[in-house]
């Protein structure tokens, strides 16, 4: 008893002093970061979260918790995995992610994510020394695709009775045939204050995640943050499920605090820090339907969620009246 109870008080202390010098490194690293390097980490993932104006830190149903949340993995209902397909701005760009949560103690979860735009034309002019002119039109001499494969990996620890997120990330880009490669890492939390009352912190790329052109080119990710609150409760004349934990109202809000100086594409600017709002309500009708509604920034977001049996079916709708509406789909399943 005595040995157990000093390898318990060494790996506290290692886990301690080794997030300490993790925090310690990113507020040194991120002095240098890139503007905009990270916006391929904003995509979100999960349709449900999509639809919930992206939110997802208190999420315990979203199947993309190495996305949002991986201390989420200590409150997750049940194990998943789910396909997203999605296409914007009229199909121009592609995104799909699968992702997954397994195991009960112990649990892992992944998201693995691809962001495309296929078929892009390249071209020259015939004479290059020329202006361009109806003598000297340019043609395109081939096509090539620009693609982003990101791989999230979550686990969770225990610090002072408190889940500590991790979610690694490894990134490979290939923009116009130029390789690149990439790495970097989240750290987040989550405490229920009861039932009713969720709070979740997240800190993006608290190590910057660098990425490493084939040209020889390097960029830095700056540090970011979220903070969320989700609020449960009865809504009206619709009573409160079997599951002590499941109540037929959720209101999800969510503020994510940007170190990257934007001002035009910001909701409140702060000199370096923008800070975004993010706003989900869910509606339980059914034991197999939830009706979604969110507040992305500045745009409306929508959507169902269907649950048969052990699968899931999620419909996300987002009206973007200055580029194209969006549209994400995603099949899932539950193994208990």
């Amino acid at each position: 008893m005595m040995l157990n109870n000093q390898k318990t008080l060494i790996n506290n202390v290692y886990f301690k002093s080794l997030l300490m010098l993790i925090i310690y490194l990113s507020v040194i690293s991120n002095l240098n970061a890139d503007k905009y390097a990270g916006e391929i980490f904003k995509m979100g993932a999960g349709v449900r979260n999509f639809a919930l104006g992206r939110v997802g830190l208190t999420d315990n149903q979203s199947p993309a918790i190495a996305y949002w949340n991986s201390a989420l993995l200590e409150y997750k209902k049940a194990n998943t995995f789910e396909i997203m397909h999605a296409e914007e701005f009229s199909g121009l760009l592609k995104y799909d992610t699968v992702s997954g949560s397994f195991g009960d103690n112990n649990s892992i979860a992944f998201t693995l994510s691809r962001i495309a735009v296929n078929n892009i034309s390249l071209t020259k002019l015939p004479n290059p020394d020329e202006e361009i002119s109806e003598t000297n039109r340019p043609y395109k001499y081939k096509s090539v695709n620009n693609a982003d494969y990101i791989l999230y990996v979550g686990f969770s620890r225990q610090l002072w009775n408190i889940p500590i997120g991790f979610s690694p990330k490894i990134v490979y880009r290939n923009l116009a045939n130029t390789p690149a490669y990439g790495f970097g890492l989240d750290i987040s939390t989550l405490i229920k204050s009861s039932d009713k009352l969720s709070f979740a912190f997240k800190i993006r790329d608290i190590i910057p995640s660098q990425i490493y052109w084939d040209n020889g080119t390097k960029e830095s990710v700056n540090i970011g943050f979220d903070i969320e609150t989700k609020i449960s409760s009865n809504f009206l004349f619709l009573v409160r499920h079997n599951d002590k934990d499941e109540y037929p109202l959720s209101l999800y809000i969510n503020t994510e605090i940007n170190t990257e100086n934007i001002r035009e594409n910001s909701f409140l600017n702060l000199g370096e820090f923008s800070v975004d709002p993010h706003i989900g309500a869910e509606l339980n009708v059914h034991q197999n339907l939830s009706f979604l509604l969110g507040y992305d920034i500045e745009y409306i977001t929508t959507g169902l969620q269907l649950n048969y049996k052990k699968f899931l079916l999620n419909y996300a709708f987002k009206q973007n009246t200055d580029l194209d509406n969006s549209h994400r789909f995603s099949i899932g399943y539950q193994f208990n």
